[in-house]
């Protein structure tokens, strides 16, 4: 099975959650006053996402090239590369945007790699 598959599942369901729980995306998304003092958001921000066309395309990307990457690198080092671009984009997007969501910049690493 592939990580791949499995993290763009996480994203999946979180996406459902954030439809049917009021205040979920508030409570995980990178936020610029609170992230810093909240580090949990910078990982659970990376699962979040705005709409569903947002959510297709992001997990489009990820299922196509992770998988890609993943068979060439490993596992563990696919979720280095996955886990660390998206921290890094979140701490990046909370200097720059009041709130962010999404998996954009860890799919952006894994397309880097």
């Amino acid at each position: 099975m592939y990580i791949a598959l499995i993290l763009a599942g996480i994203c999946v369901l979180a996406f459902l959650i954030q439809l049917g729980v009021p205040g979920f995306t508030e409570a995980l998304l990178v936020a610029k006053g609170l992230s810093f003092y909240e580090p949990w958001r910078f990982i659970t921000g990376i699962f979040l996402h705005a709409d569903p066309a947002h959510l297709l395309y992001n997990m489009f990307a990820l299922v196509i090239f992770g998988m890609i990457l993943e068979k060439i690198v490993g596992k563990r080092i696919f979720l280095g590369i996955f886990f660390g671009a998206g921290i890094l984009a979140s701490i990046g997007s909370a200097f720059l945007y009041n709130a962010a969501l999404g998996a954009s910049g860890a799919i952006f690493g894994v397309l880097g790699a």
